[in-house]
């Protein structure tokens, strides 16, 4: 088992801004203070039944109700203290209108937001339809079924111990599988949760700038990738490779990384005296503009000695 601390991750910051998850295009339903009065002698009945929520066992107090264009049909479900201060400051307290109850009736751009994250949730990650019996909660197995899983792509170069992440893939099934992958992040619940609710929360607390879009980094910060890379790595070599190639003492490859890690600066003599000879020594410009280069030169010089973590 490799250790976190003995990888060379790069990458990160090209991925970090890729979009994982984004919320289904909602109508924006601008409505009076008569109209919002007159729904709220009626909403009720028009409200979902079939999407549970359980209100006595909630830790979600504040009741809102949006339009769920999917269905037709409006939606109840309980909001955090600090999800519902975030959307009045965002949207503005004008799209809220408070029920005798204490409940909220959503309009308007927060609206739009939140419905917009609930179809996510419910349709496109599966939620809905993976709640087989109905009770507003998902058993283990039945998350399984969803497709709330993303992942980071990339090479992991065995003898030099470089992890190179170049893109990503996302809504993937959230299967045992994935889960063994994933170990650590999936203990850790930055995949999924037991039922819409909590979900819609943390999702609207991952759209740090509430722009209907999660980017890999919004959910992942660096030293959270590294450990899920890290599990990844683990997984592939215990399970992925019947036969895993040691690299071996390679001075041009290990160059090439040390360059790209450390800077120009950081090269002895001989590691210098190696790259120039190869047309490979690069000033500390070019450096910073074109990792691609120098990984591509990496895997010219160890092809046969790496792991694609696509698998």
């Amino acid at each position: 088992m490799i250790k976190l601390k003995e990888i060379n991750f790069i990458g990160y910051g090209d991925i970090a801004t890729h979009n994982i998850f984004s919320a289904v295009k909602q109508n924006q339903n601008e409505r009076s203070q008569n109209e919002l009065t007159e729904l709220d002698k009626s909403i009720d009945s028009l409200t979902n039944t079939s999407i549970k929520v359980n209100f006595n066992e909630s830790t979600f107090k504040n009741q809102v109700y949006f339009k769920d264009e999917t269905s037709g049909e409006f939606i109840k479900i309980g909001l955090s203290d600090e999800n519902l201060e975030k959307l009045q400051r965002v949207f503005g307290k004008q799209d809220f209108f408070t029920k005798s109850d204490g409940s909220q009736i959503l309009s308007g751009k927060a609206e739009s937001f939140v419905a917009g994250w609930f179809g996510d949730i419910a349709y496109k990650r599966g939620y809905a339809s993976s709640d087989a019996n109905g009770d507003g909660y998902l058993s283990q197995d039945e998350l399984a079924n969803t497709n709330s899983g993303f992942t980071a792509h990339g090479m992991y170069y065995i003898g030099l111990k470089v992890a190179a992440v170049d893109s990503t893939e996302t809504y993937m099934k959230y299967s045992s599988d994935f889960q063994d992958k994933h170990k650590t992040m999936s203990s850790a619940g930055k995949y999924a949760s037991d039922s819409i609710e909590k979900e819609l929360n943390k999702t609207i607390q991952n759209d740090k700038n509430s722009d209907g879009k999660i980017a890999y980094g919004e959910i992942m910060d660096k030293n959270e990738h590294e450990q899920d890379v890290t599990d990844i790595i683990n997984y592939l070599l215990k399970y992925g490779l019947t036969e895993p190639v040691e690299l071996g003492e390679d001075l041009l490859a290990k160059a090439l990384l040390q360059q790209f890690m450390g800077g120009v600066s950081s090269l002895n003599a001989e590691q210098k005296a190696v790259l120039a000879k190869a047309g490979l020594l690069m000033d500390e410009n070019t450096l910073k503009e074109d990792l691609s280069s120098v990984i591509k030169n990496i895997e010219a010089n160890i092809e046969n000695s790496k792991i694609d973590f696509k698998v």
